[in-house]
Parts: C-alpha cells; structure tokens; sequence
C-alpha cells in the first residue's frame, strides 16, 4: 500500500494498547508469520514524559499518553482510528496466520454485524476457554459475559455514530479490573446492533490470564457489580445464588461463601458511590 492510498482508505485496522514502550521490538512477536509493516496499527502507549514510542512508518501510527487505565486506552484508540474494520488488540498476544482475511470475510459473511467475536487459542493449540461449537448472533448476558477484550473486531463508524464507549470504572488500573468488555458488548446490543460470534481463532494468548481467579477479591466484587447493573434491587438475591454455585463446585469453603458475599455487597456499595456521586 503506498502512502497515498493509506491516506485515502483505511479499510482494516489493529487498536493496539500498550504501556511504557519506547520502542516497536514488541511487534515483532505479535505478527511473527508476516512484516508488521503490512499492517495498519494505531498503538495507543500509555507512558511517562520523556519515554515516549515514536514510529517512522506511515501504517502505524502512535498516541502517547500520559493517563492510566485499559478502558481509557481503549476509548482514545476507538475515537481516533480510521480503519473500516478494527480489530481489538493487546501487546502481548500472538496473531494466527491470515487473521486479517478471516475477520475480513467473517463480515463479509455476517453482512448485518456491527462486532464480531472470534476465539483465541493457547500457545499449545488449545482452545483459551469453552467457545460454541458454531457461529452464531450473539443477543444476551449469557453469550456476551466470557468475551475477551482481544476477540473483537468492529465496524468503526457503527461504534463511533451511537457513541459506544468501554465504562472508565471497568478494566485494568481502575476500580474494578475487569467487566469492561461484557459492558462494552452490552452497549452495542442496546443500541440495536447485532452482534456476532464466528467459531475461528485469530489469536494465541497464554493461558494464564488476571481475573480467572473466581474466589478472587477482585472478581468476586466485579462481579457483584455488574449484577448490580443488570439487576438493581434484585442483585443481592442474584448474587447470593452465584456465591451458593461457587460452594457447590467447590471453589470457596461455606464459611468463605460468607465472607464472599460480604465483599460482594461492599463491592455493589463502592460501585454506587463511585457512579452516582
């Protein structure tokens, strides 16, 4: 692609969310079956002052920024991409060979989708988690709740048009460290988009991951959270029900589920301070 038409069209594009990188090396691991330089990339590099990521390369381009938070990495890729497609991304992932077309004829596929989600595989060929065994339109809470930051791909002005945005209370570095992508999907299917999953992996990740915990604080307090949110009045009783299926499959003690379901409510409590003050 010559810079001419990079500058016309910009039909795919790589959000990228990284921290504190003064160089493009880590690049080279992310896209290891083809030049990086084939790429259309924005990297969004939350940094310091005067360690700053500079690119030379036209096809990618760089915000620094000297904010914290995933959901607001997210946010300021979203509002300046130019690509018709974009493509999610973290900085320490591995792309599959030929993702690029696969996301690209997964909507081609799926013509009335405004996001489609795609799976990730371990760096041993695994599956990263339990993913359905076809492609399907995604509708509600139990299909949109395990989906990973990395697994989306968007149609760019559909997102920016209706405002769409990751909740800057969810996410890595803010109060609650995650739930920002089962929010984020939740928007999109409120404003009447569909949404999609495609049963092909495009990208290898580690199989250890910060949030799958289940017995963790910080799960446990998200989670009652975003019960909260779907369910208001009804969320300590909902609730409740999680802590008791968390003892039937014996992944906290009876006298744990106490203590769960007290950081829980303290959660829900931080959770309306914080967005109604």
């Amino acid at each position: 692609m010559t810079k001419e038409n990079f500058n016309k069209k910009v039909p795919f594009e790589i959000l990228i969310s990284t921290m504190r990188r003064t160089n493009m090396s880590f690049l080279h691991s992310m896209f290891p079956h083809k030049s990086f330089g084939d790429f259309n990339i924005l990297i969004i590099n939350q940094t310091l002052k005067g360690q700053e990521l500079i690119s030379d390369q036209f096809n990618i381009r760089v915000i620094n920024t000297y904010s914290n938070g995933l959901s607001l990495s997210r946010n300021m890729a979203i509002e300046n991409a130019i690509g018709d497609i974009c493509l999610i991304a973290d900085d320490d992932v591995q792309y599959i060979p030929n993702f690029e077309d696969s996301i690209r004829k997964a909507f081609t596929e799926f013509t009335e989708a405004s996001v489609i989600c795609f799976e990730i595989e371990t760096y041993s060929g695994e599956p990263y988690k339990h993913y359905p065994l076809q492609s399907k339109p995604l509708f509600g809470r139990k299909d949109i709740k395990s989906v990973s930051s990395i697994e989306i791909a968007f149609k760019r002005k559909l997102i920016v048009s209706n405002k769409i945005k990751f909740n800057l209370l969810f996410g890595l570095g803010s109060h609650f460290p995650s739930g920002e992508e089962y929010l984020f999907l939740k928007d999109v299917l409120k404003h009447k988009l569909k949404v999609y999953f495609k049963n092909q992996a495009i990208v290898k990740h580690s199989f250890e991951r910060s949030t799958s915990n289940m017995a963790s604080d910080d799960f446990i307090r998200t989670a009652a959270v975003l019960y909260y949110i779907d369910y208001r009045k009804l969320a300590p009783f909902i609730f409740l029900k999680f802590v008791l299926f968390l003892m039937r499959k014996g992944l906290i003690s009876i006298l744990d589920g106490i203590k769960v379901y007290k950081k829980g409510l303290q959660g829900m409590s931080r959770y309306k301070k914080i967005a109604y003050a």
